[in-house]
């Protein structure tokens, strides 16, 4: 099964678009899924706040994984910030803009707001596309 294809079953299965991403790429990254899971549960949604959206949160958690460094070096923290805005270039050359509240179009932290956002499908409209996009993304830069 394709990345993008894992990463949409994961979503359609009610996990949030962060752990969506990093469950298309786990095994490959030194985490088993039930860690990768708990890892990036908090990032849907924006950090449930409406910031950053969960599908780059979680292909940044995978970049940094795949490319980061653990032990400190100019050159190595220099190589992964490159890679990093490389990604975040490319995501907002696709999707636009890279906070959920922007994407969605509205305040998902208020949770009336959050629930009418659900009950018209802005969710099943656009976390799917941002999804694939993130994996679409990642498998380039890897």
């Amino acid at each position: 099964m394709k990345r993008e294809e894992i990463a949409t079953n994961t979503y359609n299965s009610g996990y949030n678009c962060a752990q969506s991403v990093i469950s298309s790429f786990v095994g490959e990254q030194y985490l088993d899924m039930k860690t990768a899971l708990k890892l990036s549960s908090c990032f849907g949604g924006g950090m449930r706040m409406g910031a950053t959206c969960g599908a780059l949160t979680g292909a940044l958690m995978v970049l940094g994984l795949e490319k980061g460094y653990s032990e400190y070096s100019p050159e190595a923290k220099a190589e992964i910030d490159a890679r990093c805005i490389s990604l975040i270039d490319s995501w907002k050359k696709e999707i636009g803009r890279t906070d959920c509240r922007e994407i969605l179009g509205v305040d998902v932290s208020d949770p009336h707001a959050r629930e009418q956002a659900r009950d018209d499908g802005l969710f099943e409209e656009h976390c799917p596309h941002c999804i694939r996009t993130a994996v679409r993304l990642l498998e380039k830069i890897l």
